[in-house]
C-alpha cells in the first residue's frame, strides 16, 4: 500500500489516481482538522511549550520520507563543536528498546537499545546525544549533567511543545510539485508553514515553484551527498571508496529514501548488480543476512553506516562494507556564518 501511494505522489500510477483520490483527499482532510485542532489547543494553552535556557536550533523537513536530516545533524554540531561551543543533540531515539530519558554512552548501549540514528551519531560525532520523549527535559538534563550551552533538534520542525531560536528545514527537491497534505502527497503539514524556517536546505533538487513562494526571504542553500570512505565490518578496516568502483556489489538498505542510496553507488562506478529495500528504521533479522548472502554472483556487499550500527552483533561476511557518507552544503561557511550570528543573538537574550 505504502508503495503504491508513493507511485499516486510522484504521477507514476495515474490509471489509479482517480480510483484512489475520494479516499486519500477525505483521509487528507482528516489529518489536517487534527492539525488544527492542535494549533488551537496551543493558542488556548490547552498544551504548553516549554523553554529552555540555552539556544535551541532544530533541523527538520515538512514532507515524509528521507530528506536528510541526519547527515545535517551531525556536520552541524561537529561545526558548533569546533566554533567553541558545547552543544547536544536532543532526539525521540526513534523504535529504540530502552524507555525513559538517557544519554547515549557508545561503549555500552546498542542501536537497538538506543534507536539507530540516536547511537549512530553518537559514535559519529563524540557529541551528548540526549534521547527522550520529552525533548525539553532532555535538553535541561544535558544542561544540568553535561554543560551544554547550544541543543539541536533532531526531526524538530513540527514540535511545537518547546520554544525553537532556529528553525532549518530541509527540502526533497525531488518531490517535484506535489504539495499535496498526507495522505494525497507527501506534506506533514501544510506547505505554507514553510515560511516559518529561519533558513532552508534543498537536498537531492531543486524547490518547486510553491515551496518557493513560501520561502521568499528565507536565506536558501543546496546540498548534496558525497562518499567519505568504506568501512569493512567484519576486519574493522577502512578503505578508500574507489575499492568499491567496477565491482559487482549488492547494495542493501533501510532509509527513508533508499533510491538516494542506489543512485549514489552507481554515480560512482559501482555495478550494482542487486538493490534490496527496507522500511526505515528497519531492525534486521538472521533470515534477512541469509538471505542477503544467497546471492552468489556478487563480489561486495555494500550498505549505509545507519543500517551497519544494527548487524554487527550478526555472523557477517568478511566482504561486507559500509559506505560512509557526508552532507556537502554549497556555501558552508556562509551557512554556518548565518547559524552562528542567530545562535549568538539567541545567547545574549539568554543571558
Amino acid at each position: 500500500m505504502r508503495n503504491l501511494i508513493l507511485k499516486v505522489w510522484r504521477g507514476e500510477a495515474k490509471h489509479l489516481k482517480w480510483f484512489m483520490y475520494p479516499l486519500l483527499f477525505f483521509l487528507s482532510c482528516l489529518y489536517k482538522l487534527c492539525l488544527k485542532l492542535r494549533e488551537a489547543f496551543y493558542d488556548m494553552g490547552m498544551i504548553k511549550t516549554k523553554e529552555v535556557s540555552i539556544p535551541v536550533v532544530s533541523i527538520g523537513n515538512i514532507t515524509l520520507g528521507g530528506t536528510g536530516k541526519t547527515p545535517v545533524v551531525e556536520k552541524l554540531s561537529i561545526k558548533l563543536k569546533e566554533f567553541g561551543l558545547n552543544p547536544g543533540i536532543a532526539t525521540r531515539g526513534y523504535k529504540r528498546e530502552r524507555g525513559g530519558m538517557f544519554c547515549v554512552d557508545v561503549k555500552n548501549d546498542t542501536a537497538k537499545e538506543v534507536g539507530d540514528e540516536a547511537f549512530m551519531l553518537a559514535k559519529k560525532t563524540q557529541i551528548p546525544v540526549l534521547v527522550g520523549a520529552d525533548r525539553a527535559e532532555a535538553i535541561g538534563q544535558g544542561i544540568r549533567n553535561l554543560r551544554i550551552d547550544v541543543a539541536l533538534l533532531d526531526d524538530g520542525f513540527q514540535l511545537k511543545n518547546i520554544k525553537k531560536d532556529i528553525d532549518i528545514l530541509i527540502l526533497n527537491g525531488r518531490e517535484g510539485g506535489n504539495n499535496g497534505l498526507f495522505p494525497l502527497g507527501p506534506y506533514r503539514e501544510p506547505a505554507e508553514r514553510i515560511k516559518d524556517a529561519d533558513v532552508i536546505i534543498i537536498n537531492k533538487g531543486e524547490m518547486n515553484c510553491k515551496a518557493g513562494q513560501y520561502g521568499e526571504g528565507i536565506p536558501v542553500f543546496r546540498a548534496h551527498y558525497k562518499p567519505a570512505h568504506l568501512y569493512n565490518i567484519k576486519m574493522n578496516l577502512i578503505t578508500h571508496y574507489n575499492f568499491l568502483k567496477n565491482r559487482n556489489v549488492l547494495a542493501f538498505s533501510g532509509l527513508g529514501d533508499n533510491r538516494s542510496f542506489f543512485d549514489l553507488l552507481k554515480a560512482m562506478g559501482v555495478n550494482v548488480l542487486h538493490e534490496i529495500s527496507y522500511p526505515d528504521h528497519y531492525v534486521y533479522k538472521r533470515r534477512d543476512m541469509e538471505r542477503l548472502t544467497s546471492f552468489k554472483d556478487v563480489e561486495i556487499f555494500v550498505t549505509t553506516e545507519k543500517d551497519a550500527v544494527k548487524i554487527t552483533h550478526m555472523d557477517i561476511p568478511e566482504n561486507l562494507f559500509y559506505l560512509a557518507i557526508e552532507m556537502a552544503i554549497e556555501r558552508e561557511q556562509e551557512f554556518m556564518d548565518c547559524i552562528i550570528k542567530k545562535i549568538e543573538d539567541k545567547k545574549t537574550v539568554y543571558n
